[in-house]
């Protein structure tokens, strides 16, 4: 875990395959929080993106 933005960091789907494999029962929450955090920037990127598709699409 880093302590601050300027340590070197990995992305996110990484660290949650890492903390996955890790056989100690606290990283079982970690992953589950992980997969959740991934699972809302997703959903929140695509509706977004649904949004913007919607107000600047071209009537024909």
């Amino acid at each position: 875990m880093t302590a601050s933005f300027t340590e070197a960091a990995t992305v996110m789907p990484a660290q949650v395959f890492t903390w996955s494999g890790e056989p100690d029962r606290a990283f079982v929450e970690k992953t589950a929080g992980g997969i959740l955090v991934l699972l809302a920037v997703l959903i929140s990127l695509n509706a977004f993106a649904v949004l913007l598709r919607k107000k600047f699409e071209r009537r024909w």
